[in-house]
């Protein structure tokens, strides 16, 4: 069994993780083909590990910012859910950028509640 704390640094790993993907994703949004479906997989995967990482402990996986930060990921990711199945899919740019620091801004949100304000945050 794990603690609180054990579970929230999980948790502040794998969003560091999804940050990551999400940087690469948005830094390749207007391209097209099979690279930037391979990183919408990979980040997909990540986002379930995080989701995944909630259940662990009901105390974090109930807080508002958890569940901010969980609602972000999936607004981000339906941006990309067409490059799943057809690569050249058109992708909305400006949305992904909206996105993209609407993440940052939750993940921000939700560190600072799990105690690691000082975390260095993916920009």
């Amino acid at each position: 069994m794990y603690s609180t704390n054990e579970c929230a640094k999980m948790l502040a790993e794998q969003g560091q993780n999804v940050l990551a993907c999400t940087k690469d994703l948005k830094r390749i949004a207007k391209n097209k083909g099979k690279e930037r479906s391979s990183l919408y997989e990979r980040y997909c995967a990540n986002q379930h590990s995080f989701n995944v990482y909630t259940y662990i402990d009901a105390t974090i996986e109930n807080l508002t910012e958890v569940q901010a930060f969980k609602r972000k990921m999936t607004l981000f990711g339906a941006v990309f859910a067409g490059t799943r199945t057809d690569y050249e899919a058109e992708i909305d740019v400006r949305q992904v950028e909206i996105m993209y620091e609407e993440l940052v801004t939750a993940y921000g949100e939700m560190m600072d509640k799990l105690g690691f304000s000082d975390k260095t945050l993916v920009k």
